[in-house]
């Protein structure tokens, strides 16, 4: 477990336990004082950082409807039903008509990596896709890489096209890239919601 310099400490314990350091008139309520205690911790190194690196979740997030995609496996609209873990390309329609009805957002886990994978790839490849950085190491590194003069070392699979999609200033090493990207798929819907009439291919 990490472990705060006593100073931190000290000045945390102060700030909470005997009460409001000086600061405007008013009430302060105690995660106030915390944020101002860590504001006044958290200073600019005295040297700066030229390289730093991050991993090791990286995917490509594919963006499309979900309504579409559907259409695309070739899956008719039945009743929908939650499942907690997606086992099958049914198990994933039912779960997309189930939270679609009830205009809600969920993430389920699929359990199948060859089905996942041509189920991704008809999704990355359907007209109108957007493709964008995923995974918490990428987006960190991207965050990084706006600094011109910072290099950034991404860890983690990185695949063609996820490749394609980083900054310039992101360097991944060669035991990182794959010949098959990884894919984040969010499925989007219609605000108002859509009813079994509104899929053409169930008529």
């Amino acid at each position: 477990e990490p472990e705060l310099p006593g100073s931190a400490l000290r000045s945390l314990w102060s700030s909470l336990c005997l009460g409001p350091a000086p600061a405007p008139p008013g009430p302060v309520s105690p995660e106030g004082r915390l944020a101002a205690t860590w504001d006044a911790l958290i200073v600019r190194p005295v040297r700066r950082w030229r390289r730093v690196a991050v991993g090791v979740n990286a995917c490509v997030d594919v963006v499309l409807s979900g309504v579409k995609l559907l259409q695309a496996l070739g899956l008719s609209p039945g009743n929908g039903k939650d499942h907690s873990i997606l086992h099958s390309r049914n198990d994933l329609e039912e779960a997309f008509i189930h939270f679609m009805g009830k205009g809600a957002a969920a993430e389920r886990f699929f359990s199948d990596k060859e089905t996942f994978h041509d189920i991704a790839q008809v999704a990355s490849e359907f007209p109108g896709a957007q493709h964008y950085v995923g995974g918490n190491a990428a987006l960190i590194g991207q965050k990084f890489a706006a600094n011109s003069d910072l290099k950034v070392l991404l860890c983690g699979p990185v695949g063609p096209k996820l490749h394609e999609l980083l900054d310039d200033n992101v360097f991944v090493p060669s035991e990182s890239l794959q010949e098959v990207d990884e894919f984040h798929l969010i499925l989007e819907y219609q605000a108002a919601g859509l009813s079994r009439g509104d899929f053409p291919w169930a008529e």
